[in-house]
C-alpha cells in the first residue's frame, strides 16, 4: 500500500514538473542576458530556377540553428512579448531597437563536394524587383504600418561575400516607427549547391550539381507605447505649418506664390497638429509655446488627407521620389528623400542645436491615407520642423514642383516648482523644513524656470542677534547647500507669471529653528529667551515659568504660608483662579457642616448639665439627726 502511494506521488510530481517546464517554454519569451532576443521565423525551400516565390509556397518549416544560414536577433530593452495579427509583438521599453542577423563564413567557404553558398543571378524576391542580383545572399527588410502596404527599408545584396561574418546590426528602428507601432519583415535569400558528380571531357568541366534556394522569413511587430492607437482630444489640438512652393527647386528654399495654374493649387496634402498640452501661448509673430504639466505628453501628429498615388482625386497627379534632395535651411547633404522627407531639429535650454533628424520616404513608409500618425513626443526645448516633398503631374512633359511645410514651436513645463532633497536621507523637504545635513536642489527637468536662493544667518550686533544676508542670487539644478542658515528659495515661471517661495533651515541654531517654526521675528524671539523662554528641538517656544515672590513678614506662619502659596503657583498656567460661582458653591457646601458642629456642641452641653444635676440629687446628708431634729421642729 505504501509503495502504491509513493509511486502515485512520484507520478504526480513528474507531471507537475513537466507542466512547469512546458509553461516556461510557452509562456516566457527568450530574452538573453546581453539584451538579444531570438526571433523564430519560417524557412522556405525552392528549386534551382525559382525567384523565391514566398507568397505562393506550399510549405515551410520553423527556423532553427541547424537549418538556417545564421540567427536573427533583436537587440533592445524588450520586456514583454505578445502577438498581433498573427506575428510576435515586442514592447521596447526605452524606444531603442536594433535588428541583427548573426552569421559566419562556414557555408560561404565550404568545399565543392559539400553544400556551399552559390551566387544567384536572379534580381527578384517574391515578385519584388531588386536594384541588383541576389548573388551570395541578400538581406531584405520591409516595414509596414498596416501589414498590407510594405516599404523596403534595407536591401543588402551579395551580403555574405561583402561581409563574410557579422554580429552587428544592419538596421536600427526609428523612433517614429516604434511610437506608432510598426510591422517588420526580414527576408534572407540565398542559393546553395553541392557537386554530385566530378567529371570532365577533353578538359571541359562536366561536373554535376544539385541546387537549393532558401528564403528565411522573419515577421514581427514592435512598439514603444501601449500598442493601441491613442485617443486624441481634438478640442485640445493646435494646427501648425502651411504649404509653400519653394523657389530653389533642389534645396527646398525660398518661397513662391501658389498661383491658380500651380499643380498644388486648391488642395492640401495633409496637416500637422500638436496635442497633449495643458495650455499654450501664441505671440504676435505666430510662434507658439506649449505648456505641459506632469503626465502630459506633447505630441506632434500628421494627418495624410490625400492618396499619394492620386492626389486631389487625379491619378496623373502623384507624390514622386526625389532621389537627390537636400534642405538648404538645415544644410543637409544630398540624399534620397524618397516620397517626402521630414526633418526635425531640437535646441536645448543652453541653445545647443542638435543635428537634424531626417526621416526619408516619410509618406510611403510612415503614414496611412486618412490616419493620424504620431511624429514624435516632445520634452522641453525649441523645435524646427520641415517637410519637403515633390509633386509630379504626368503629362507629355511632366510638370514637377517642390513644396515645403515649415514651422517652429517650443515646449515648456507649466509648473513653477523646485524640489529640495535632504543630502543624507534623500527625502524631500517641504516648506519650513529643517535639516542638519544640507539639501540638494532638483528642478525636475524644468530648465526654463528662474530660481533664486537667499541665505541668511545670525550675527552679533549692538541689539543682540540679528539677521544678516550672506548670499542672494540665482541657483541651478543639482546645486547643494550645506552651510548653516535660512535659505529662501524663490521660483518664477515667465510663461505663466507664477512664483513659488520655500524656506529651508540648515543647521542646529535654536534661534533660527524658532524663527522657521513660529514665524516670530528674531528680536521677538530674543526677547522671549531673555525672559527665560526655552526653545524646543522642533523650534517651538516654551514660555518661562511665572513665579510669585513671597511678601516680607516677621510672622513665621505667614512666611510658611507665603512659601506654600509660591510653590503652589507652579509652572506656566498652573495657577487657576476660581470663579464667583465656584466660591458660592464652597460656602453652600460648608454651611451644613457648621450647623452639625454647633448642634453637637449644644447637645454635649445639655448632656453634661443633666449628668451634674442628677449627681447632686443622689448625694446623702452627713448628719441625719440634724435633719430629723430640724424636721420635728
Amino acid at each position: 500500500m505504501k509503495k502504491r502511494i509513493c509511486n502515485s506521488i512520484k507520478r504526480l510530481l513528474a507531471i507537475f514538473t513537466s507542466a512547469l517546464v512546458l509553461c516556461s517554454f510557452v509562456c516566457i519569451p527568450s530574452f538573453a542576458e546581453n539584451g538579444n532576443t531570438t526571433v523564430v521565423g519560417e524557412l522556405y525551400e525552392f528549386g534551382e530556377n525559382s525567384e523565391y516565390e514566398i507568397s505562393s509556397a506550399q510549405s515551410s518549416s520553423p527556423t532553427s540553428n541547424t537549418n538556417t544560414y545564421g540567427e536573427f536577433l533583436l537587440n533592445g530593452n524588450i520586456k514583454t512579448s505578445t502577438s498581433k495579427n498573427g506575428v510576435p509583438a515586442y514592447k521596447v521599453e526605452d524606444g531603442k531597437l536594433s535588428l541583427i542577423y548573426k552569421y559566419d563564413d562556414a557555408l560561404l567557404n565550404a568545399g565543392i563536394d559539400s553544400w556551399h553558398l552559390f551566387s544567384d543571378n536572379v534580381n527578384k524576391i517574391d515578385g519584388q524587383d531588386l536594384s541588383e542580383k541576389v548573388q551570395n545572399g541578400t538581406i531584405l527588410l520591409q516595414i509596414s504600418m498596416d501589414k498590407i502596404n510594405w516599404n523596403t527599408a534595407v536591401c543588402l545584396t551579395n551580403a555574405f561575400s561583402a561581409k563574410p561574418t557579422r554580429s552587428d546590426s544592419f538596421y536600427t528602428a526609428k523612433d517614429i516607427e516604434l511610437i506608432n507601432g510598426c510591422y517588420y519583415k526580414v527576408i534572407i535569400a540565398y542559393e546553395t549547391r553541392i557537386r554530385t558528380k566530378d567529371s570532365n571531357i577533353w578538359f571541359i568541366d562536366t561536373d554535376k550539381f544539385d541546387y537549393k534556394k532558401y528564403a528565411e522569413v522573419y515577421e514581427f511587430y514592435a512598439f514603444s507605447g501601449t500598442g493601441e492607437r491613442e485617443t486624441i482630444d481634438y478640442s485640445q489640438t493646435y494646427n501648425v505649418g502651411s504649404k509653400v512652393r519653394t523657389k530653389n527647386f533642389d534645396g527646398y528654399s525660398g518661397e513662391q506664390e501658389i498661383t491658380k495654374s500651380d499643380i498644388h493649387y486648391g488642395w492640401n496634402l495633409g496637416n500637422f497638429f500638436v496635442s497633449g498640452y495643458t495650455d499654450k501661448r501664441v505671440s504676435n509673430d505666430g510662434s507658439v509655446v506649449f505648456l505641459k504639466n506632469l503626465g502630459d505628453k506633447v505630441t506632434l501628429w500628421f494627418n495624410l488627407s490625400q492618396n499619394i498615388d492620386a492626389l486631389n482625386g487625379n491619378k496623373a497627379l502623384t507624390i514622386s521620389s526625389d532621389n537627390e534632395g537636400y534642405d538648404q535651411y538645415f544644410e543637409t547633404p544630398k540624399t534620397d528623400f524618397g516620397k517626402g522627407a521630414l526633418i526635425i531639429r531640437y535646441t536645448d535650454y543652453n541653445n545647443n542645436k542638435s543635428e537634424p533628424q531626417i526621416y526619408t520616404n516619410y509618406l510611403e513608409a510612415n503614414t496611412s491615407f486618412g490616419a493620424d500618425t504620431k511624429v514624435q513626443l516632445f520634452e522641453e526645448g525649441d523645435y524646427e520642423v520641415a517637410f519637403d516633398y515633390e509633386v509630379t503631374k504626368d503629362e507629355l512633359i511632366d510638370t514637377k514642383g517642390h513644396y515645403r511645410i515649415f514651422f517652429k514651436f517650443s515646449v515648456r513645463n507649466g509648473n513653477c516648482m523646485a524640489y529640495p532633497f535632504d543630502i543624507a536621507t534623500g527625502s524631500e523637504l517641504t516648506n519650513s523644513s529643517m535639516t542638519e545635513n544640507g539639501f540638494r536642489l532638483d528642478l525636475a527637468k524644468s530648465r526654463y524656470l528662474k530660481v533664486n536662493i537667499k541665505r541668511e544667518v545670525l550675527t552679533d550686533s549692538a541689539d543682540g542677534l540679528v539677521e544678516d544676508t550672506r548670499f542672494n542670487g540665482p541657483a541651478k539644478d543639482g546645486a547643494e547647500y550645506t552651510d548653516d542658515g535660512i535659505y529662501t528659495i524663490t521660483v518664477s515661471n515667465d510663461y505663466t507669471n507664477q512664483f513659488t517661495v520655500k524656506k529651508i533651515y540648515v543647521g542646529t541654531n535654536n534661534i533660527l529653528r524658532a524663527y522657521m517654526t513660529t514665524g516670530l521675528s528674531i528680536p521677538e524671539i530674543n526677547h522671549l529667551v531673555a525672559e527665560g523662554a526655552t526653545i524646543m528641538d522642533d523650534g517651538t517656544i516654551k514660555l518661562a515659568e511665572k513665579v510669585i515672590e513671597p511678601e516680607e513678614s516677621t510672622d513665621s506662619s505667614q512666611t510658611t504660608e507665603s512659601a506654600t502659596e509660591s510653590t503652589s503657583a507652579g509652572t506656566e498656567n498652573a495657577v487657576e483662579v476660581m470663579s464667583e460661582s465656584d466660591s458660592t458653591n464652597v460656602e453652600k457646601s460648608t454651611f451644613p457642616i457648621i450647623m452639625i458642629i454647633v448642634g453637637a456642641v449644644v447637645m454635649t452641653g445639655i448632656i453634661i448639665a443633666v449628668v451634674i444635676i442628677k449627681k447632686k440629687a443622689n448625694t446623702k446628708p452627713e448628719n441625719k439627726n440634724d435633719i430629723n431634729d430640724g424636721g420635728e421642729e
